[in-house]
């Protein structure tokens, strides 16, 4: 097992009607297979027991529509094939579900507005402020930053970010500026595919001014094109 999450749509305000659900992400033959199970009434065996096995050893089978995992009482415990939800910190469960979804949005043109170097980055379908972006990042060599711009699905401007690589606070210079769309999940903490994270260089914001403790960011190492250990 790669990863496992819970999901409740009402954000456990459901009081005694609320019934989450839980989602798996197993690795078996070379496929990554994500699934999802209603969570078990009290009465049933506590499926909740199988989350946190991340990393684990656990027997599996499947098919097209059903994964089966062996559960801590050795019986089988049924999931449906679920990509609904990018829930998993794991990045090889999110990849494997950004795939499917930007397979279901091949169809979908892209608007006169946004650039053709802009990278699509999808999101599941109920997401705000959009349930899809576009971006673009650029290397601004005045400000030290890496200026990533983003339009919804109708082509209009919504955000601006003002990165740096997280794990350095350096700008990524722009031969390395490669958006990752199988990982990427938010328009504030871009992921590329070197594995770099480009996040917003302040350390906070009032209306959009950086806050006067934000340290500025370094200069690029021109020779940094590997991924972060």
């Amino acid at each position: 097992m790669l990863d496992s999450a819970r999901y409740d749509w009402c954000h456990d305000d459901c009081f005694f009607l609320d019934r989450p659900t839980f989602f798996f992400c197993v690795q078996a033959e070379n496929q990554i297979l994500i699934g999802s199970h209603k969570a078990d009434w009290k009465w049933q065996y506590d499926s909740s027991r199988m989350l946190g096995l991340g990393a684990k050893q656990v027997s599996v089978r499947y098919d097209d529509q059903s994964i089966w995992i062996v559960r801590t009482d050795g019986k089988d415990m049924h999931l449906g094939r679920d990509y609904s939800q990018d829930i998993f910190t794991d990045p090889e469960c999110t990849a494997e579900i950004h795939r499917r979804w930007l397979k279901e949005l091949e169809p979908i043109k892209r608007p006169d507005a946004v650039p053709p170097e802009a990278v699509l980055i999808p999101h599941r379908q109920s997401r705000r402020p959009t349930p899809y972006f576009w971006i673009t990042c650029k290397f601004d060599a005045q400000s030290l930053w890496d200026v990533c711009d983003t339009w919804d699905e109708k082509g209009r401007p919504f955000t601006q970010l003002e990165g740096i690589d997280s794990s350095t606070h350096r700008a990524v210079l722009q031969k390395n500026l490669i958006v990752d769309p199988l990982t990427t999940k938010v328009y504030y903490e871009i992921h590329l595919q070197n594995g770099r994270v480009l996040r917003d260089w302040a350390k906070a914001r009032v209306n959009g001014k950086a806050t006067p403790d934000s340290p500025l960011p370094q200069p690029p190492i021109s020779s940094d094109s590997r991924k972060p250990q």
